[in-house]
């Protein structure tokens, strides 16, 4: 994020853990724009961001993030102001809208502020937190340049300042020692976020060695489950680190906790703290793997979370239930939001899709083909509050950190209308997927008719991408929702296609226009981790987004939406464009299988479809139907290298003739996945 006029000094003081940080803040009011929404003014400056409540002026101020000397604290942040403008004019700043997105807009009711003559902010400093991030100490605040008379509609700026931050010892934060993999991982993202990257170094925790033998990625899921995982525990081991299946019920016997998850996640603090854990992948559905976030939103209608978070192991500071109702994830439950692990999830208890999820993670990381689809992007932008406000919005900030030598597709809803071609550009490959609009359990929406299904329950079977998976993020309502079977499960389990990790909300997405909400701005950070810092490890790049989300102090909803997005996937995944080694190994990509188009097509009766081998060993070729279930499996068996076609009668396993529609057919080889499509007529 663009920080205004930013120039830090550091000055250390005597006694331990302390210091003493200075930069002078400088605004060049033009920089400053003035633009109208809904009749109210609207004041933006580059970087800005509002840190106020539904109601108040939406002011914009700068966020500022320092790492702070171990064992210590922000104790007092002062600005000394040397320059203030009084703008021409008068202002009638609108209020703050947080807004659901599933939601009709309705703007919130301005707050008593707005009656009174006192200039609102009280304090150019709106709120300052600590925190901790894997061992690093992390304070943040916004520095609010703006002050605002409403009642006579007069607008100040602050256009030079000197601001001292200091920050002393803090007895209860506790030095930590971790491994040099936990350290530097951090690090790497830690200097795309904080204000003073040049003290990484000298503010790391201290180094301890790492025990052969300790495990770096844990999958943690039953036992009937470890069978099914163990190729990808054989694949980190090779590629990632020390890597072991760890089971809910060794968990259970042999950890304490409130129940199975606390002990999962105590579990999970052992590890990290005292031995070389960095990943963690949690296998399972709704149940004992899964807490569940009572997390409550202030204002005249509360809402509660009420969904799957997966944060909370992500997280290891305190016990995120530090009132000790055990209802967690609770706003006072001392929650500090920055992450210590990296975690994500295959959301299923069924083996079949398991395994699935096993095989797309493989497949993807060790024979992903070559070409242009692992550097192109999709951006839909549906109706989010029509005529004022739309997805394309935040596709747009997407884009401005995708490299210029990348596709990007576009897809924008206008009051005119949408297109609708997305699953054709899914099949045609992109490595990202950004469907940003109306969403629900089951699908994300336009906001017009016909055809409202982005993707959803209805059309993402129809996705036939196996060979070319995509990466899917949203900040779309209730689309992660794991209490049922929602859309971001199925397009993760799928086994014609759809995605190989899905990042979408278990809950209710929030925004605020005219501005850029809190789930929007996840967004947006996720982006710029993965495209412009180049983290490629997907549970990584999403912890980073969070953190720097967190990061915006005082914008409302952030802990909720850094709370409700989940990943779905393994957190060590590498994505597709950054598959240039792992951990100093090299994944090769061979040749990839292919499925010839059944001939004839459309057909009645029986079709020859025609496959090419580029490694012999078993293979499988399978009918499914549009729901993913198998219809027929035509082969399986050895195959040897070459060009061949088997013959399918039109036939289901039980000998019955196939209604007619679209039929995938997915063939599994040694070296990889192909697919196509394939038409039974009348």
């Amino acid at each position: 994020m663009l920080k205004i006029g930013i120039f830090v000094l550091f000055a250390a003081i005597s006694i331990s853990h302390s210091e003493v940080i200075t930069f002078d803040f400088t605004l060049d009011t033009d920089d400053i724009q003035v633009s109208q929404w809904m009749n109210d003014d609207v004041i933006s400056i580059p970087g800005g961001v509002v840190p106020f409540e539904d109601g108040n002026p939406s002011l914009q101020g700068i966020p500022y993030t320092f790492l702070l000397p171990q064992g210590s604290s922000i104790t007092d942040v002062t600005v000394d102001v040397h320059t203030r403008v009084t703008l021409d004019g008068k202002y009638d700043i609108t209020p703050v809208n947080n807004l659901i997105f599933s939601r009709p807009f309705a703007s919130a009711d301005r707050s008593s502020v707005y009656l009174s003559n006192t200039p609102f902010p009280s304090s150019p400093v709106e709120r300052s937190e600590c925190g901790n991030r894997t061992g690093f100490r992390l304070g943040s605040f916004t520095l609010v340049p703006f002050s605002y008379n409403p009642l006579e509609g007069e607008l100040s700026v602050i256009t030079s300042a000197t601001v001292t931050v200091e920050c002393s010892a803090d007895p209860e934060v506790q030095d930590i020692a971790l491994t040099s993999r936990q350290i530097n991982t951090a690090a790497a993202g830690l200097q795309n976020i904080v204000d003073n990257p040049s003290r990484i170094a000298d503010y790391a925790p201290a180094v301890r060695a790492a025990t052969d033998g300790d495990p770096v990625w844990v999958a943690i899921g039953l036992a009937s489950f470890e069978t099914i995982l163990q190729p990808l525990v054989d694949h980190r081991n090779q590629y990632t680190g020390d890597s072991e299946y760890v089971t809910v019920e060794w968990i259970e016997a042999n950890y304490t906790g409130w129940d199975t998850q606390e002990k999962i996640r105590n579990y999970l603090k052992d590890q990290f703290y005292s031995h070389s854990l960095v990943y963690a992948l949690m296998v399972g559905d709704y149940g004992p793997t899964t807490r569940i976030s009572w997390l409550q939103t202030t204002g005249g209608s509360p809402e509660t979370l009420l969904n799957v978070v997966d944060h909370y192991y992500m997280d290891l500071d305190g016990t995120w239930d530090y009132d000790g109702d055990h209802q967690y994830c609770e706003s006072n439950d001392a929650l500090n939001y920055y992450t210590d692990l990296y975690v994500g999830r295959f959301c299923s208890n069924i083996e079949s899709y398991i395994e699935t999820m096993v095989n797309k993670t493989l497949s993807y990381e060790t024979a992903s083909p070559a070409g242009s689809w692992q550097k192109t992007a999709l951006l839909i932008g549906a109706g989010l509050w029509p005529p004022n406000y739309w997805g394309s919005f935040v596709c747009e900030a997407i884009d401005d950190f995708i490299p210029g030598d990348w596709t990007v597709e576009k897809l924008y809803e206008t009051s005119g209308g949408h297109p609708n071609n997305q699953i054709d550009l899914i099949n045609a490959g992109c490595s990202f997927v950004a469907p940003q609009g109306h969403g629900y359990a089951y699908g994300i929406s336009w906001y017009y008719e016909p055809s409202t299904h982005i993707i959803s329950t209805s059309n993402y079977n129809q996705l036939v991408n196996l060979d070319r998976l995509a990466v899917f993020h949203s900040m779309s309502c209730t689309t992660g929702k794991l209490t049922v079977t929602s859309i971001a499960e199925r397009l993760h389990f799928s086994p014609l296609g759809g995605a190989v990790a899905v990042m979408f909300n278990s809950s209710y997405g929030w925004g605020t226009p005219p501005s850029m909400g809190p789930s929007e701005w996840l967004e947006v950070h996720f982006a710029e981790q993965l495209f412009t810092n180049q983290i490629y490890e997907i549970g990584v790049a999403q912890a980073f987004a969070k953190d720097a989300l967190w990061a915006m102090t005082g914008v409302p909803l952030t802990g909720w939406c850094i709370q409700e997005n989940n990943l779905l996937g393994d957190p060590a995944l590498i994505f597709v464009s950054g598959q240039t080694g792992i951990e100093g190994g090299q994944v090769e990509s061979p040749m990839q299988p292919a499925l010839g188009t059944p001939f004839p097509n459309p057909f009645s009766g029986s079709c020859s479809i025609s496959y090419d081998i580029p490694v012999s060993g078993m293979t499988s070729i399978t009918v499914f139907d549009l729901s993913g279930r198998v219809v027929r499996s035509i082969y399986s068996g050895s195959l040897p290298v070459g060009t061949g076609n088997v013959v399918f009668d039109g036939s289901d396993s039980s000998g019955n003739p196939l209604p007619p529609g679209c039929y995938p057919v997915v063939l599994n080889g040694p070296s990889g996945t192909a697919s196509t499509m394939m038409v039974v007529a009348r």
